[in-house]
């Protein structure tokens, strides 16, 4: 059967299909409709990337009736009995792990959806919607409105279970997208010098990421001074817009994430501009120890709401009050951002191939400590798979 360019085989491919479709019949559904978003965004594109291996390259345009529809949108459909059908609105690439006869290309990509439901018999009864999220309203009035027999269902869990634990393949393409994510970030720390903009930083790191054909989803960033008159420096569009220079004696900490062959990278870091101060260092331990509490918690069988609790509750102990950008203490990580998060209520076991992504922002007096890693969850424990520098004092 082969290898797609990523390296994970069509048999692979094939096997999740199955596997969807089988819990599809255990839910009582006839089958899914599972929606993706591509067109240069890397927000929500996993599930049809997950089943066939596809992203299409056209970007967003609105609708224009009579001419295209969806751009940027593509469905997969799949009967409870395993038959495929991909609805494309550009040309899926030879190595989409589908033969040709599964694959419609259409710009009416919402009529060309409707007319395949009805041919493959799901056109009444129960339907899974998978990627309600991505699926514009317009879009779903029109599907729905056409097949006024069908019985949507939420199919999302079906897909988030399948995607929470990773394959020999993807752990692999994992480790691939963490080590480059680590030298992009060690770039960044390394220019993140007095004098340099926050554009700087992002562009040491960008001069790594590119030439290994990997993508930026976002950069976090900012910079700042504690104490009495505490200053903070950052930006929103773009998070690295900010044209103010780093200056001795601030604070640094970015956070980054990115793609490589479809799987990404999340991490972050902080360090000092100029000699570090003691109240600086002790922000930056402070960040670093929450989430090694966190992953020496991590066993086969425990939840996702326990490993939460070790590292948050070290942060209490450490005196740091527990709001941060982010309230729980990391997630998972795959296709996007996977199952489970590790937040209090999520009492998903975690088992080995899970990959999860520990992360910690912690802030007291107008200082600031960031740091993030991601884990595969093992047999015995977590193996770390990033390794950028951790210290910078």
């Amino acid at each position: 059967m082969g290898e797609t360019r990523s390296g994970i085989s069509r048999a692979e491919y094939e096997g999740r299909r199955a596997r969807a479709a089988a819990a599809a019949r255990t839910a009582g559904l006839k089958g899914l409709l599972v929606v993706s978003r591509g067109g240069g965004t890397l927000d929500r594109y996993g599930d049809v990337m997950y089943l066939t291996g596809f992203y299409t390259l056209f970007p967003y345009i609105p609708d224009l009736a009579g001419n295209w529809s969806a751009r940027a949108h593509t469905f997969a459909l799949l009967t409870a009995e395993g038959e495929t059908r991909l609805i494309v609105d550009c040309a899926a690439e030879a190595d989409v792990a589908l033969d040709a006869g599964e694959i419609v290309r259409a710009d009416l990509v919402v009529e060309a959806v409707i007319a395949e439901m009805r041919r493959l018999g799901l056109d009444e009864g129960p339907i899974g919607l998978v990627g309600e999220d991505v699926l514009p309203l317009g879009v779903y009035r029109q599907i729905a409105g056409a097949l006024d027999r069908v019985d949507w269902r939420n199919g999302a869990p079906i897909l988030a279970s399948l995607r929470a634990v990773k394959s020999p393949a993807e752990i692999a393409l994992l480790k691939r997208a963490s080590a480059l994510g680590s030298r992009m970030i060690d770039a960044m720390m390394a220019r993140a010098e007095p004098g340099a903009t926050h554009g700087d930083v992002v562009a040491a790191g960008m001069d790594v990421l590119v030439p290994a054909r990997g993508m930026l989803y976002n950069s976090f960033m900012a910079s700042g001074r504690g104490g009495d008159s505490p200053t903070v420096t950052r930006a929103n569009f773009p998070t690295w817009g900010s044209p103010t220079p780093l200056a001795k004696g601030e604070w640094f900490r970015i956070g980054i994430s990115g793609v490589l062959d479809g799987y990404f990278f999340d991490l972050s870091r902080s360090k000092p501009i100029g000699p570090p101060s003691n109240r600086q260092i002790d922000l930056f331990e402070a960040a670093i120890s929450c989430v090694e509490t966190g992953i020496a918690a991590v066993r086969p069988g425990t939840t996702a709401e326990a490993v939460a609790a070790a590292g948050l509750g070290r942060q209490a102990e450490l005196g740091y009050p527990l709001t941060s950008v982010f309230s729980g203490l990391g997630h998972g990580v795959g296709l996007g951002w996977d199952s489970p998060w590790l937040a209090p209520g999520d009492l998903t076991v975690l088992a080995p191939g899970m990959s999860l992504c520990f992360e910690r922002t912690v802030t007291k007096d107008g200082y600031l400590g960031d740091f993030e890693e991601t884990v595969i969850v093992t047999g015995e424990g977590a193996e770390k798979i990033t390794d950028a520098r951790m210290r910078y004092w």
